[in-house]
């Protein structure tokens, strides 16, 4: 039997602040930023979360493979020099600061990056 993953209300925010996830009860530890599979995979976003660990901030996307059931996290940013308020793979295909797309099924593509880490590089709404 399939689990099925529901957002509170409050999942029509742009995103969590950490404190408001983790009071929510939202489980931030059971998604790595490890193992992210490398190459086009289908995920839901589960939820959102905003960080402040850089100047411009990051949003945390929270997805479950749908090959497996893991989780994972990823991290979009705002585009290199832009003063837009979108936050997006490297490819600024989605902005995933949008109200309302929790729970939506994404094609992901992600690569490994000059340093080895993994890279986000473009997503697409999986209609």
């Amino acid at each position: 039997m399939e689990k099925t993953f529901e957002t509170p209300a409050e999942s029509s925010l742009r995103g969590w602040s950490y404190k408001g996830a983790l009071d929510a009860g939202l489980e931030l530890k059971s998604y790595a930023w490890e193992d992210v599979p490398i190459g086009t995979w289908l995920a839901r976003l589960d939820f959102k979360v905003w960080s402040n660990k850089t100047s411009a901030g990051s949003l945390g996307c929270y997805f479950t493979s749908l090959a497996d059931g893991r989780r994972y996290l990823l991290s979009a940013f705002r585009p290199y020099r832009s003063t837009a308020r979108t936050y997006t793979p490297t490819d600024g295909s989605v902005d995933f600061s949008s109200r309302g797309i929790d729970g939506q099924v994404f094609l992901l593509e992600t690569g490994k990056g000059a340093n080895g880490t993994t890279k986000w590089l473009s997503a697409k709404l999986n209609e």
